[in-house]
């Protein structure tokens, strides 16, 4: 209680986080390539968009000075570095009718007279500007550019802020959407769906217990020793500075069912050995004796497929399979020592001293054996047929991701989301690295040429909006210098007028604006923009195609590319979890496998134990195929979670088959003894699951939604499994069973 009660204190300072950063695959050559090329120019997601819509128009004098005053008082949040606003946009004149380089203004709030001609001009430019305007939908786009790589606790004071500040407008309509926005509202659902799930399975764990003991002491026993191991789980990660993020907070609800499986088998063990006349302290011998080694070995495999996480190179999955692993161990200590314990100082319950010689339970188990027993082969039949029917659904299984996906259509971000995407473009930022290659420099013209060659791709073909390139300023000057005629908006043909540019450039190499685009060795490049978010899936086809079209027309020994940005490292980590996961099963199959091996002592069981537990997944995969439902990083740890579980029941099963063909029974009794016996408990421990992940399904989080439905459906795939094929299979080749009466 002691070391409970330290834990319990550490695990009251645990915090959450949603850094997205964190979901970035950990040291891979992209991560290492992406950071100095965010050194070398800027974050891509330290930015808020922010529309102002006024049903009048946009040329409307009240609305323009509106727009000035919230500029205005935006640049006085915290945490800000700049604010870009259209109507302070300027261009150069580089007509003959201007006085050298002259600055003009595309919008001139304080003059309504120059309203109409704005409003033209507007209309025809090519410059930046149009991605800020849209007079059809007769809207301003801010963008708020915050502290690069800002704090947790910086982040929030400038949401809060903003917050407060957008509440006081009344413009016709206000859109914002930015990470750190996302991130505040990811979060405060974080918080809010911890409390909830512990709650409601605490609830759960509590009807099913009454139900099954129908006593005091079988509740306050149970969930004494399962919150133990919860607490000492989440204070175990507060002492190693890991904070709770979407993925870990599961770990309670996981911690409760799975640490509740071993009690409920210990706890019926020690009711069935009481009503077999032992007095206490042999039934709890007995208790230890017999069903100890076999919760020792589920706790083992579990925290086995918990701990293959581990070896995927994304800090939450990893945190989540670490201490999820820990937490299981943890759970089995404290029953092996905390239920004998308490069952030494506490009286024998009432219900316990009972006799029963043969409950509605037994009688349903034992007609359902001998059914079993019966109809053999079609059993293996149909299961045949599941299979094949299964493999073909989870060839069509297929791992995507999109921004924001585990929010509803009707959350209130997830329409931002779509608004943003229908009138401006998208927020998903998009990064191109432009590299030269041996003594080339960026602002050679045959590079320029090549650069253009991609960015063309990329506007036509590849969907990139209000894309900017190295290539840009040269086309925006000859355009200019051509008097704004839309034909000129390209890189010259002629290298003398090339060069003619790039000198009348030089004068702005020094502003912000050439900087983001090229370092200063001219040695990088940087292509970015945003566009609609299409999901990792197609993003990868379109690549493909990116990468098709540089082989075909860009001269390779000039300059390569390379994709970048965070949206960039989460499609590849979506990808190495797709390919971690499959690994980790396939490593848990075999290390489980070895596991039973060495217990049994025989090849046989261990493939015995693993094909009740591989059908499952199968089916759950096949389910997840026909329904055409994408897995993404966050939902594909279903299957290592599922098998983790799952396998707890069909360890008990074979123990306590082996232990009474020790007995010399015969192979037909041992095995109903067994059903009847361990089949309640199974059936009793899979309920409980069920309880604990189905306070899953009232998520806000699609992700997490889908996390408890797939281990929800994965459980009673198991149960049915272990309770239908794994007698079948251990019945063996047994003669006229149909005629044996049982």
């Amino acid at each position: 209680m002691l070391i409970s009660l330290f834990f319990g204190y550490r695990a009251s300072k645990l915090r959450f986080d949603y850094e997205f950063e964190n979901f970035f695959p950990e040291g891979n050559e992209s991560l290492s390539f992406f950071k100095a090329y965010r050194n070398a120019f800027e974050s891509d997601n330290d930015f808020i968009l922010i529309s102002l819509v006024n049903k009048g128009g946009i040329f409307q004098q009240n609305f323009l000075d509106k727009v000035v005053q919230f500029t205005d008082s935006l640049r006085e949040l915290p945490h800000i570095r700049t604010v870009v606003s259209p109507l302070e946009a300027v261009y150069y004149d580089f007509g003959p009718s201007a006085l050298g380089n002259r600055k003009k203004r595309f919008f001139h709030p304080e003059n309504p007279a120059t309203y109409k001609a704005d409003s033209l001009r507007l209309g025809m430019t090519k410059l930046p500007i149009q991605a800020l305007v849209s007079i059809e939908h007769q809207s301003l786009l801010l963008i708020v550019n915050n502290e690069q790589m800002i704090s947790k606790k910086k982040s929030d004071e400038l949401a809060n802020a903003l917050n407060a500040l957008m509440k006081r407008q009344d413009f016709d309509e206000l859109r914002s959407m930015g990470k750190i926005l996302g991130q505040k509202v990811y979060v405060s659902v974080l918080q809010k769906e911890f409390v909830t799930f512990m709650g409601i399975s605490i609830l759960l764990l509590i009807v099913f217990l009454l139900i099954a003991y129908r006593s005091l002491w079988g509740v306050l026993i149970p969930i004494a020793t399962v919150l133990l191991a919860v607490i000492g789980s989440l204070g175990f990660m507060q002492l190693n500075g890991s904070q709770l993020n979407m993925i870990t907070t599961l770990l309670p609800v996981i911690m409760l069912v799975v640490g509740m499986s071993d009690v409920v088998h210990l706890v019926s063990k020690y009711l069935e050995e009481i009503r077999s006349g032992n007095n206490k302290i042999d039934a709890i011998k007995m208790m230890i004796k017999k069903v100890g080694m076999a919760t020792l070995l589920t706790s083992l495999t579990t925290a086995l497929g918990f701990f293959t996480l581990v070896a995927i190179n994304i800090t939450p999955i990893k945190t989540f399979g670490l201490y999820t692993a820990i937490g299981v161990l943890l759970a089995f200590v404290l029953s092996i020592l905390f239920i004998p314990a308490i069952f030494i100082l506490i009286k024998t319950p009432k219900i316990a001293k009972v006799k029963q010689s043969q409950t509605a339970w037994d009688r349903v188990l034992a007609k359902l054996y001998l059914l079993l027993c019966r109809n053999r082969k079609t059993v293996l039949g149909v299961y045949a047929l599941l299979t094949i029917i299964s493999i073909y659904g989870a060839s069509k299984v297929r791992f995507d991701y999109y921004l924001m996906q585990d929010l509803s259509e009707s959350h209130e971000l997830m329409q931002d989301l779509r608004y943003f995407q229908k009138y401006h473009g998208g927020i998903r930022p998009f990064e191109m690295a432009i590299i030269p290659k041996g003594d080339y420099k960026i602002s050679d013209y045959k590079v320029i040429r090549e650069v253009e060659k991609l960015t063309n791709f990329l506007d036509t073909a590849y969907g990139v909006h209000q894309l900017l390139a190295p290539s840009t300023p040269y086309k925006f000057i000859n355009y200019l210098m051509r008097n704004s005629s839309e034909d000129y908006f390209r890189i010259p043909t002629n290298e003398k007028r090339y060069n003619y540019i790039k000198r009348q450039l030089t004068q702005f190499s020094d502003r912000e604006e050439w900087s983001s685009l090229v370092n200063e060795k001219q040695n990088l490049g940087r292509v970015y923009g945003r566009m609609n978010d299409p999901g990792s899936a197609t993003i990868l086809k379109r690549n493909e195609m990116l990468e098709n079209f540089y082989r075909e027309n860009i001269d390779a020994e000039m300059l390569s590319y390379k994709l970048t940005g965070s949206a960039a490292m989460v499609d590849e980590s979506s990808r190495i979890v797709s390919r971690s996961i499959l690994y980790g099963l396939l490593s848990a199959f075999l290390l489980i496998a070895i596991a039973m091996g060495f217990l049994f002592r025989s090849a046989k069981m261990a493939l015995l134990s693993l094909i009740p537990n591989l059908f499952p997944i199968l089916l759950t995969a096949g389910i997840i195929g026909f329904a055409n439902i994408q897995l993404s990083m966050t939902t594909a740890i279903v299957f290592t979670i599922a098998f983790g579980i799952a396998v707890d029941d069909t360890i008990h099963f074979l123990s306590r088959y082996r232990q009474e063909m020790r007995f010399g029974r015969s192979r037909l009794f041992a095995l109903r003894r067994t059903y009847i016996s361990t089949g309640k408990a199974m059936i009793i421990t899979t309920i409980i699951l069920l309880g604990g992940f189905g306070s899953l399904l009232f998520s806000s989080f699609l992700s997490t939604f889908y996390i408890g439905l797939f281990v929800s459906l994965t459980l009673i795939f198991a149960l049915i499994t272990d309770m239908v094929l794994l007698p079948v299979l251990l019945l063996g080749s047994e003669k006229d069973q149909s005629k044996t009466t049982i």
